[in-house]
């Protein structure tokens, strides 16, 4: 690896470790370079704004979850299933996660977008396969978006405040009930 190429990775990785501890708002970019060893101009060598730094860690985070929930999720068509897989998944990058739910809606529009735009296959797997169930008719009749954005509500909200209702040690047994318990909200 080239030393470009390594002081953007060592840039990158002390930008996760303080936005996770201090979050995407609060995390400064002088910490950063403080944290990565690099003097507080490299880092607008490499991204030109904090935003770019951000997005990029969203992505180095995001990226690699997305693409294993795709491919994962495609290989079934049960909703509890779909969601089980998406609670053990995101169980390693939960500290991360966590901190972006939190910070979430006070980042500007563009970075929410990358976020969501981040797990948009995801989200079109699972609107599918609710739109299969309710066509067999074991899903009520509603608008399959809606199941979505209440899956990701539910997530989020026991990942911003896992501390205060412990979900922080989600157990896979918890991780079975919280899916059983949607999938059956579901149903007729």
């Amino acid at each position: 690896m080239r030393n470009r190429e390594k002081t953007k990775k060592k840039i990158l990785q002390a930008a996760l470790n303080v936005f996770k501890t201090d979050g995407f708002l609060s995390g400064s970019t002088e910490t950063i370079a403080r944290k990565a060893g690099v003097a507080h101009g490299t880092i607008f060598f490499y991204f030109p704004a904090k935003a770019d730094l951000i997005v990029s860690c969203i992505y180095e985070k995001l990226g690699p979850l997305a693409y294993k929930l795709n491919s994962t999720s495609r290989g079934t068509s049960d909703i509890e299933e779909i969601c089980e897989l998406f609670l053990e998944e995101i169980r390693p990058y939960s500290n991360f996660y966590s901190r972006l739910v939190k910070d979430l809606p006070h980042l500007p529009i563009d970075l929410q977008r990358s976020v969501f735009s981040s797990l948009s296959a995801f989200s079109i797997h699972f609107v599918d396969v609710i739109e299969k169930e309710q066509e067999k008719n074991t899903f009520r009749s509603f608008d399959p978006k809606i199941a979505m954005f209440l899956w990701f509500g539910l997530v989020h909200y026991l990942y911003s405040y896992r501390e205060l209702l412990g979900t922080d040690s989600f157990t896979a047994k918890d991780r079975k009930n919280l899916s059983s318990f949607f999938k059956n909200a579901l149903s007729q």
